[in-house]
């Protein structure tokens, strides 16, 4: 059958892992081999070093996607996508003396083809890196924190995706779901201030234990769509702008240096977002022609959502006892913790928005991450997750009206191996199964098979 070959292909990756070196992470140091800097580029002749000790940090991280759709959704081929992100971040108290001020400012080269757009035509898109190609201004905030770092206020161009609705064990996936989930992205207009869009606004941070954490963000809504914000500077806090406010609280456990147990975190939030109908928006009720995605612009909605993200399983260390999660491997008194990071994961995330013409009214997610599977390949992961999306009534009711079948929902199975082959490089097999591209039985189910390469120069 078709869809052996990719699948075998991709076990045949992973099986052939085994047959690498030890994990190069943990290898012996060479400072002349730039394969073992943390940054290809290494430390530039001293200089990152320097900037760095007067709080400034330049970045620059590439993703290439390499991806092809075998069998189903609207036609089969194969697109290359990349995406080179360009940061700078200064901690001004290094640098001036200024406590708790911080700045940051990043750019985005977006290139290549959207697999989705092109030949798949699913709503929650195979790539999460993929857009419309350009040179555009992602963040670009200031923040300042008081009372040792117990509050957090930040102003600027935001990109809610940087810090809400995430889970740590769901951002191994490739699949765009399984970072902002689609029922936010595809609820609010042109996806928000999300990736590759970020808008005006304000984020409050309040943190009063170290287990507790609230955040507020208050933005304009609609970013636009790509083709109008160009380079990311189309600020519009008027009626078609509209706002977005955007509230979590997050609360975390055995995650402090001493604290024996397995790890986990829980997050609940809720979002309103006001603005402006268009009469031309596909979600608009009586749009000539459906289509599950993004609405160009919305009036209202609203949603709420709750994340679980749980260590299930720490290998035990008994050979050097340490604490979990403490970088510098200090001796613990007990040897059933572990230093590694090696073990299993887990994650769900479940959520709705009340609107009846919400273009998703239900959404769920969940997924298994194992970390260090292979012997000697400690930092490698292997996960398999899966994401469903469910439209809201009136929605589907439009759909069904224009006669398209099967009309309800989209779902994805994503199967992923990443695999560090340094400090700087990761490879990524990938294998993702789409059910109802574009939420009907238009195009028969989606068989895609790619990989992911990250190069941290």
């Amino acid at each position: 059958m078709t869809w052996k070959k990719p699948l075998v292909f991709l076990l045949q990756v992973i099986a052939g892992v085994a047959l690498l070196q030890a994990d190069p992470t943990t290898s012996t140091y060479d400072p002349f081999n730039l394969l073992q800097q943390s940054q290809i580029l290494g430390d530039g002749f001293g200089y990152r070093r320097m900037a760095a000790d007067h709080g400034v940090v330049i970045s620059a991280q590439s993703t290439s996607d390499l991806f092809g759709n075998t069998l189903g959704g609207a036609a089969t081929g194969t697109t290359y996508s990349g995406l080179l992100n360009l940061g700078l971040s200064v901690d001004l108290d290094k640098a001036v003396g200024w406590e708790g001020a911080s700045f940051k400012n990043t750019w985005l080269w977006i290139y290549g083809t959207d697999l989705s757009a092109n030949y798949v035509h699913n709503a929650m898109t195979v790539s999460s890196s993929a857009a419309l190609p350009g040179f555009r201004c992602y963040e670009l905030w200031f923040q300042q924190n008081l009372f040792h770092d117990v509050v957090s206020l930040r102003g600027g161009l935001i990109a809610i995706d940087t810090e809400f609705m995430q889970s740590d064990s769901a951002s191994l996936f490739v699949n765009s779901t399984f970072g902002i989930p689609a029922l936010f992205s595809l609820n609010i207009p042109n996806s928000g201030p999300t990736y590759p869009l970020a808008t005006p606004g304000v984020r409050l941070a309040l943190q009063p234990t170290s287990w507790l954490t609230l955040r507020s963000a208050l933005t304009q809504a609609n970013p636009f769509s790509q083709q109008q914000n160009p380079r990311g500077f189309n600020w519009n806090f008027g009626p078609s702008g509209g706002l977005l406010s955007l509230n979590e609280v997050a609360a975390t456990w055995n995650k402090d240096a001493g604290v024996k147990g397995l790890s986990g975190t829980v997050k609940a939030g809720f979002w309103l977002q006001t603005g402006q109908d268009n009469e031309s928006s596909e979600a608009a009720p009586g749009a000539n022609n459906f289509g599950f995605g993004t609405p160009e612009a919305r009036n209202y909605s609203s949603g709420f959502y709750g994340i679980l993200d749980q260590q299930l399983y720490a290998v035990p260390n008994a050979a050097s006892p340490c604490v979990p999660g403490d970088k510098n491997k200090q001796p613990a008194a007990s040897p059933d913790c572990t230093c590694s990071g090696k073990g299993l994961s887990g994650f769900t995330r479940l959520g709705f928005s009340p609107q009846q013409g919400s273009p998703v009214g239900f959404y769920s997610d969940a997924g298994l991450v194992y970390t260090g599977l292979v012997p000697t390949r400690d930092a490698d992961k292997l996960g398999v997750a899966f994401g469903y999306a469910q439209m809201g009534s009136q929605y589907a009711s439009l759909g069904s009206a224009q006669g398209l079948p099967g009309v309800g929902y989209e779902a994805v199975t994503e199967l992923s191996y990443a695999m560090q082959l340094s400090p700087s490089v990761s490879l990524q097999p990938d294998l993702q199964y789409i059910l109802h591209p574009g939420g009907t039985q238009q195009y028969g189910n989606a068989l895609v098979v790619g990989v992911r390469a990250v190069v941290n120069f």
